[in-house]
């Protein structure tokens, strides 16, 4: 029998296997999730801001600067006006 794709984690949440990542600004306050494919998990709109303001964001567990260029290129479904 194969083990499915996903499973349940301590706290009764579904864990698909995917690591998640902290995006924090120079302050250390968690700003967003992602995974490590750097898709968007929470704080979409506070990276928006942090981006728009200028702010800068680093990767909680290397210390790294998050490029934002991969959050926002493409991203928009939206049809403009």
């Amino acid at each position: 029998m194969m083990s499915p794709e996903w499973s349940v984690n301590k706290a009764g949440a579904l864990d698909w296997g995917r690591h998640m990542r902290n995006i924090v600004d120079e302050a250390g306050e968690i700003i967003a999730k992602a995974t490590d494919d750097h898709t968007l998990i929470g704080g979409h709109h506070r990276l928006a801001v942090a981006a728009s303001l200028g702010q800068k964001l680093f990767w909680k567990h290397t210390g790294e600067p998050v490029k934002l260029d991969p959050f926002f290129k493409g991203s928009s479904h939206r049809d403009t006006a």
